[in-house]
């Protein structure tokens, strides 16, 4: 984990001959430093900006270390930063007040320079996977409370047209019931493609599914998923022109790659709106072949295209004809693209339609 040339660390002691050493004995290791004089310099430069670790000096006049590290600790932006003190008294009551105060470590003065390197890279590589961690939770935290909405919600309407039938609101024999079954059949596919996409998913993320790449005919794979489709689009009257030509050949796994360009596909009829076209292409370019499917759908903003491939977050819309998205498709699409050794682009311009590009390996990486 390299963490250096990132790392700034703040230095707080009452002594300009302590901060001098200490300050050059990371700087000479790689590591941007600061130097405080005493507590209020100290709030005052975090307040500036956020270090990655703080070594602080306990014995201080007016403010000592532990009353900064308390005040630290109460505030919400800076409670996770490490504070590691330094100290020339290493009796246990002080190392105790310490710890109490908030305090992750301590290095008794006059230290050794190896010692303080490592114990400051052993902090910082702590805090950044604690804050990897926090960040994961909270992910996980919000896409959780995402899947319950998105489940509870077909699943009422199914539950609420269930007991309409069985109440016997609707005469089977008229065009309402038909119309009705229709629209439950619909909503509990959904549902159910929701479910799936969810299981392979978690999968992916606990790394308990194992692909299998091999020499993968392109032309095949997409065939397969227009065909699986194809009803999809006739109901909104959309053309898909499959352009993959014969023999085009990538290493990647048949299984994924086929999710990949099933969730494409099936989110540009999602997004296009009746008698509309949906392109598939394909060219070898050196090492790589680019496959690009294009719509003529509602389009996507740059806010949006950001959302799905730069900041990883869950994304979720209602199609032209008010189908209901699961939002898990793009994630495995992003995902099962990365584990491929491929990449995605995205191109897109609002009511003129979008270009999804994935360019995946020809020969074994």
């Amino acid at each position: 984990m390299n963490i250096k040339k990132t790392s700034y660390i703040l230095i707080v002691d009452d002594n300009p001959m302590n901060l001098m050493l200490t300050s050059r004995v990371l700087e000479n290791e790689g590591y941007l430093s600061r130097t405080a004089e005493n507590g209020i310099a100290c709030i005052a430069a975090i307040d500036e900006e956020i270090p990655a670790l703080i070594l602080l000096d306990i014995m201080m006049p007016e403010m000592d270390g532990f009353e900064v590290c308390r005040i630290i600790n109460e505030n919400e932006k800076w409670k996770e930063i490490p504070i590691i003190f330094l100290t020339a008294n290493a009796e246990t009551e002080n190392l105790v007040e310490g710890f109490n105060a908030g305090g992750v470590d301590y290095i008794t003065k006059p230290f050794k320079k190896e010692e303080l390197l490592v114990r400051v890279k052993n902090h910082l590589e702590l805090a950044d996977s604690k804050k990897t961690i926090l960040e994961i939770n909270k992910s996980r935290d919000k896409l959780y409370s995402i899947i319950a909405h998105d489940i509870r919600s077909p699943l009422s309407g199914i539950l609420q047209t269930i007991d309409a039938i069985d109440q016997g609101y609707f005469d089977p024999c008229s065009g309402d019931f038909k119309e009705l079954i229709h629209h439950l059949r619909i909503r509990t596919k959904e549902t159910s493609t929701l479910l799936s996409s969810l299981l392979q998913w978690t999968r992916l993320q606990s790394e308990s599914i194992q692909l299998q790449p091999k020499d993968t005919d392109l032309k095949q794979v997409m065939d397969s998923c227009v065909q699986l489709l194809s009803a999809n689009a006739h109901d909104k009257n959309i053309q898909i022109v499959n352009g993959v030509g014969e023999n085009q050949i990538c290493w990647c796994d048949e299984v994924s790659i086929h999710t990949i360009f099933r969730n494409i596909i099936s989110n540009a009829i999602k997004f296009t709106p009746q008698d509309g076209t949906i392109s598939i292409c394909s060219e070898i370019n050196g090492n790589e072949i680019e496959v690009g499917i294009s719509d003529t759908g509602v389009g996507m903003t740059d806010e949006v295209i950001q959302t799905i491939i730069e900041k990883n977050q869950y994304f979720s819309s209602t199609g032209t004809a008010n189908e209901q998205g699961t939002g898990f498709g793009l994630m495995l699409v992003k995902d099962f693209v990365r584990k491929n050794n491929g990449k995605i682009a995205i191109s897109s311009r609002k009511q003129k339609g979008t270009t999804f590009t994935i360019t995946l390996p020809i020969n074994q990486v």
